[in-house]
């Protein structure tokens, strides 16, 4: 992988601050500019450069854009583009200004301040708002797309300084309409908030997403 440094171009975006790496891929606070002073911070989240010729990854990781992208939903982080510069696949995504519960919750306990409850129900309850249009989306034909996140944990759930709930990465959601699905048995997500059916490998549907929100939301008010 080649070294980051502040302020790189790439293509009409300029990285300012590496925010995550993962196993498939690195992601980046960048800022788009454009005429007459116009400039919007966004988030680019590219495939990390060994893989860049892995056919299955970057195939799912193109997955992962077109089914985000058919999600609109104010408590769904917005896909604003998607594209190739060099050898690199990228998704372009909506910037959230504010932390992941991962990072509030033990800001909490450092304090010795127990989250307040209302605080956790409200987060919950938009986050069900979230799950709800995404479990229920159709393509443009009617045609129920079986949308099931798999992932939903404190990682993957953003507070907005403003006081917005947004759902993070659909990167691993299974959708019937999807060219590549998981293979029967390959388990994806983390351990500690799967649903009995996802840790066995089973065939999932919504209501594991609702199970691991039900564990996160335990997880919040205990």
């Amino acid at each position: 992988m080649t070294r980051f440094t502040v302020g790189e171009r790439f293509g009409k975006y300029t990285l300012l601050d590496p925010i995550g790496k993962g196993g498939m891929a690195e992601v980046f606070l960048a800022r788009q500019a454009g005429v007459e002073g116009f400039e919007k911070f966004i988030v680019i989240k590219r495939i990390r450069h060994h893989l860049s010729e892995d056919h299955s990854f970057v195939h799912m990781f193109l997955n992962e854009a077109k089914l985000a992208a058919q999600l609109t939903h104010s408590n769904i982080v917005q896909i604003y583009d998607l594209g190739c510069i060099g050898k690199s696949y990228f998704i372009a995504m909506e910037y959230v200004a504010g932390r992941d519960m991962s990072a509030v919750l033990p800001k909490s306990k450092i304090r010795n301040i127990q989250f307040p409850f209302e605080y956790a129900l409200k987060i919950a309850s938009n986050v069900c708002e979230g799950l709800y249009y995404a479990h229920n989306k159709t393509d443009s034909r009617g045609k129920a797309l079986h949308i099931v996140h798999r992932d939903v944990s404190p990682e993957n759930i953003r507070i907005g300084w403003n006081g917005i709930v947004k759902i993070l990465d659909f990167g691993i959601a299974k959708a019937a309409t999807q060219i590549n699905e998981t293979r029967a048995g390959e388990i994806k997500g983390k351990l500690g908030y799967m649903s009995p059916e996802q840790v066995m490998g089973k065939t999932l549907d919504h209501r594991s997403d609702i199970f691991s929100l039900g564990v996160v939301t335990y997880e919040w008010i205990t």
